[in-house]
């Protein structure tokens, strides 16, 4: 894995249908499927827990650089899986308060934000992905 791209792993757990090991670098996550145990984060929060991250962090970073004085930021990102196409969602909604500022540098943060954050405009945009699928018949890497 080169240095820009990120990757994460992850496989099921024998005897728990539902629940999974997902593997980044060194870091390990539980995750459930909506159809199963329901108690770990399922993946669609994943992708909210994504933008929340990147949110924080970008507002956190182009505050500091620009000697910006913020007390605290809090983030609610939400969505609701499609009513007439369950394969998308039918909004994604990204709730941002800063405290410490006024209200045109919250904006401006904000704006930043959403002009320099690839999940925040991946999701906007709806760009593409590729899909590749590899069977294995001899039994090979089972899981866990």
């Amino acid at each position: 894995m080169t240095s820009d791209v990120a990757e994460v792993s992850g496989h099921t757990v024998s005897g728990v249908p539902g629940r999974f090991i997902l593997d980044a670098r060194e870091n390990h996550l539980v995750s459930d499927s909506r159809f199963g145990p329901a108690e770990a984060v399922q993946a669609g929060e994943l992708l909210l827990a994504a933008i929340v991250s990147c949110a924080m962090a970008n507002i956190q970073s182009n505050a500091e650089a620009d000697d910006i004085g913020v007390e605290h930021i809090e983030v609610l990102a939400s969505h609701r899986r499609g009513m007439a196409d369950p394969t998308r969602y039918d909004f994604t909604e990204v709730r941002i308060e800063i405290h410490g500022v006024d209200q045109p540098t919250a904006d401006s943060l904000a704006a930043k934000f959403a002009a320099s954050c690839p999940i925040y405009n991946t999701i906007r945009r709806g760009s593409g992905i590729e899909l590749t699928v590899t069977a294995h018949s001899d039994g090979a890497g089972g899981s866990e």
